[in-house]
Parts: C-alpha cells; structure tokens; sequence
C-alpha cells in the first residue's frame, strides 16, 4: 500500500510537471505565433477598411454628391483568453494640411486654361476648347447683313434677304468642308429694322450635336459680320503665360502599436492609400492618375483634399471607429506645358516615386524624376496637364456632417 501511494504521488507529481510543460511551450512558441497571425490578420482588416474609404470618396468626388457616406476602421486587435497575452492597439487621425506634409507644386511656360467672354462683329479667338454660350444678336436687321463663323474646315453663315414687301427673312447654313450640316430659313417674316438673337448652339441647327463635340481641340474661331449684328461668345481657351499652382492637402492616417506583428502604418494621402512599415513603403492603391502619348503627352491628375470637422478629427485604442465623408467643393486647372515641373512633399517620397515611374515608363512618355528626403520632382518636356483638386470633409466618430 506504501508503494502504491508513492507511486501515485510520483505519478501526479509528472502529471502536474507535463502539464506545464505544455503550458510553457503553448504561452512561450505558440502564443506568440497565434498573436502574430491574429495581428497580422487585422492589418489585413485595416488594408481592406482603407480600400472601402476610398472607393467611398472616389464615388463622392466622381458624382460631386453631399450626401455623407460611413466606413469604419478597427484600431486593435483583443488578446487570446485564459493565456498570457498583449493586445494590440492603434490610432486614428485626419491630419490638417499643414500637419500632414502633403503638398503639390506645379510650374511651368506655355499656356493655362482660362474662361474667356467675347462681344464683338469682327475678331479671331484662338486656342478655344470648349464654347459654353454662343449667340448672333442681330440689331436693327437690313437685306444684305451677314454673319459668318470659321472653325478648322467648318462654315457657319447667316444672312438676311427679302421675303416680301417690308418683311424679311434669316438663312442659316452650316457646312463642314462641302458637305451641308443644315440649310434652311429659321426666322419668316421679320420686319425691317427689327433685333433677332440667333443661338449657335440650339440642337435644332446640329452644330453643337453633330460637329462640336468632333472638332480637334484647341481651335482657332475666326467671327465676321455686316454692322448690324455682334458675336456673344462664352468658351474655355488657353492664355500663353507662365503659370505656378500650389495646393496643400489633408489626409488621413492610422497607425498600429502591435505587440508581435511589424508596426504598419496606412495613409489616405491625396487620393492614394500608402502603406508604410520598417524598411518599405508603397501605394496599394492609387489616386486618380492618367498619362497617356496616344495624341500628344497628356496627364489627367486627380487629387483628393481631406478636411477633418473640428473635435472629430482623432481616435485611438482598440475599437472600430466610423469615419464619415462628404463632398465639399471641386477646382480645376488646365495647361498646355513646355518645361513643366510637379513637386510633390510628402512623407513617403519613395512610394510615390516607384508608383509615378512606373506610370511614366509604361506611357512612353519622356520625364526626369528627382528624390529627396521628404518630396519627387518630376520634370518633362512638354505635357498637357489636367489638375484636379476634391476637398472632402471628414469626421471620426458619432455625429453628423453639416
């Protein structure tokens, strides 16, 4: 019975000491690894978060809606139950633009976009892209008056006959090359010396419908008429001139404190989501950026400026927090460039440079790229710039955008 009991004893006694063993090695090898993949699992849940935030304010700046739109972004990550583990925390800011150290500067010679209003009986308007508004007014009509319109090899002509007695009537023909677009009367039965205003662009005359829209851009306009008729005239067209724009912007940015997994950082930054961490950064996702040699050097660049609601603007611990956006105000600009130059400051100059020269090897396009600690310069030639800029307001939290 005495060596029975002993032998029990012995035997509890390894029992205990297996059990810890395994207790050890379960908190010493394997916990870590499982709160390694747990940790690295939620950057995986804030990657995807920072995807859905900006398709939401890609979809807010595309349709130019006010209508606020919801994301969420988890800061953390819980520890495991019952062992001996760290949980996982992280932070959530929108940074003010001169906080942020995001930046665009563009310069160069050549020739800048610019709304331009005409009024006049005789003149040439050149380097035109679009016309917004275009009217003949016709005072005090004669027979014999005249108006005509030349664009690249198209002709628009009106003219005023007789049609009886003190009665008159207005012709309008619109030619491209020798092919008739439209010929026929569009006002019978005038008197003489009356005002008539002729509207260029009514659909019914197929000069904004049929021809307009196809016309190489930029054109030059050449307007002639009698005395007794003025062109009204409202368009987009390019003013030689250097031109400099500067815009800084928002952006928004979270930050983990892991326990086990490398520390990652995700930004919102201009219209691209960066993901920077030890050793490396990159744009997972990019911003609106277009470059394209198919007629000409052309890039078509779209940038996003986060405004964050005062009191709202920062969170952190390990919760899921609601960022909620909406659309607030759009600017443009367009140039023709020669010796362009675009400086962007940012933080993370090295993942905007492979993501800009990979845009510019495969357009073909002719650039020089500089880095710095904390900007890209690029510089070309000769390009046709598109600059866009979206300010978005934002908020962290509960409440409402107004």
């Amino acid at each position: 019975m005495k060596n029975d009991a002993q032998v029990g004893v012995i035997v509890a006694i390894m029992m205990v000491a297996l059990l810890i063993s395994m207790l050890i090695i379960i908190q010493v090898y394997y916990i870590p690894r499982w709160m390694k993949e747990r940790e690295a699992e939620h950057m995986d849940m804030v990657a995807n978060q920072f995807a859905s935030l900006k398709y939401s304010i890609d979809l807010q700046a595309i349709e130019k809606s006010s209508s606020p739109l919801i994301n969420s972004i988890t800061l953390g990550s819980k520890e495991l139950p019952y062992f001996v583990s760290s949980r996982a925390f992280g932070s959530l800011q929108i940074l003010t633009s001169d906080k942020s150290n995001f930046s665009v500067y563009v310069k160069g010679d050549g020739m800048e976009l610019v709304e331009y209003h005409y009024e006049g009986s005789n003149g040439e308007i050149d380097n035109v892209v679009s016309i917004d508004y275009f009217e003949v007014y016709i005072t005090n009509a004669k027979v014999g008056d005249f108006y005509m319109v030349e664009i690249r090899n198209v002709t628009i002509w009106a003219n005023v006959t007789n049609l009886f007695d003190d009665f008159l009537q207005i012709n309008l023909t619109i030619k491209r090359a020798n092919y008739s677009i439209f010929n026929q009367p569009i006002a019978v039965g005038i008197k003489n010396g009356s005002s008539y205003s002729i509207n260029l662009l009514n659909d019914d005359y197929k000069f904004s419908t049929k021809i307009l829209p196809y016309v190489e851009k930029p054109f030059n306009i050449s307007l002639n008429s009698s005395l007794n008729g003025t062109f009204i005239l409202d368009c987009e067209k390019y003013i030689k001139k250097s031109f400099s724009t500067y815009y800084a912007f928002g952006t928004v940015k979270y930050e983990s404190q892991n326990a086990y997994f490398v520390d990652q950082d995700y930004i919102y930054e201009g219209g691209a989501v960066i993901l920077s961490q030890r050793g490396g950064e990159t744009v997972l996702f990019p911003p609106f950026f277009e470059l394209s040699n198919f007629s000409g050097y052309f890039l078509n660049i779209t940038l996003i400026d986060i405004v964050g609601m005062p009191g709202k603007t920062g969170a952190a611990g390990y919760g899921t927090y609601s960022i909620r956006t909406n659309y607030s105000s759009y600017i443009g600009y367009k140039y023709i460039a020669e010796n362009v130059s675009i400086n962007i400051s940012t933080r993370y100059p090295l993942a905007w440079e492979k993501f800009i020269e990979n845009e510019f090897n495969e357009s073909g396009i002719n650039y020089r790229i500089l880095r710095g600690e904390n900007y890209i310069m690029i510089e070309s030639n000769q390009l046709e710039i598109s600059f866009f800029i979206i300010k978005i307001y934002a908020q962290i939290g509960p409440g409402w955008i107004t």
